[in-house]
């Protein structure tokens, strides 16, 4: 079956549909997030203070690049590369791995310290909106695993060409909010 040239957008017009709804739980945590900042900015800024940037910094650009290999894969795959376009996709689970071993890392941090939901608005908030963010990018693993061994096990098509997109935009979704939760949490 041969692809056509425009039937819907990328990944088809469900995956749109979650994706959006996605952004605008997020779009609700920030306004929630910048309405208890104005509130009471003192513990906000107390708890800022103790984020540790660098690591948040280095988990960005583990999770951007990942994103990078998830646009390189969708490249290969339209080039009927499918081995390579697998392999780009076993490359960017790996950095969703490591942003989770990563955060992982930060989450150990903060509970040793005692700083959880009981601590203040501002660390509820961080843990909620990171742990959410966390959740996607759990879920989005074996979403890009399934997608590369499927790729590297069967025939191409437009069918698996579709599946891609899908796996790649709730991805992208992935950076997208990473994108917003760094200034949002820890640098501003």
């Amino acid at each position: 079956m041969s692809k056509p040239a425009f039937t819907t957008p990328p990944g088809g017009i469900l995956v749109w549909g979650f994706v959006l709804m996605e952004l605008l739980v997020f779009g609700a945590g920030f306004v929630v997030f910048f309405v208890l900042r104005a509130e009471d900015p003192a513990v906000f800024a107390a708890g800022k203070a103790e984020l540790g940037r660098g690591l948040a910094i280095v988990n960005t650009v583990v999770l951007l690049t990942s994103g990078y290999f998830v646009l390189l894969a969708n490249q290969r795959f339209d080039a009927a590369e499918p081995r390579r376009a697998s392999n780009w996709l076993f490359s960017a689970a790996g950095l969703g791995a490591l942003f989770i071993a990563l955060k992982s890392v930060e989450y150990s941090d903060k509970l040793d310290r005692g700083l959880t939901t009981a601590t203040n608005q501002f660390f509820e908030m961080y843990w909620l909106l990171t742990g959410f963010h966390v959740a996607h990018v759990l879920v989005g693993i074996p979403i890009l695993l399934y997608f590369a061994w499927r790729i590297r096990s069967g025939p191409t098509s437009f069918e698996a060409d579709l599946n891609l997109q899908t796996g790649s935009a709730f991805w992208h979704m992935c950076d997208l909010i990473w994108v917003l939760l760094l200034p949002t949490v820890y640098l501003v």
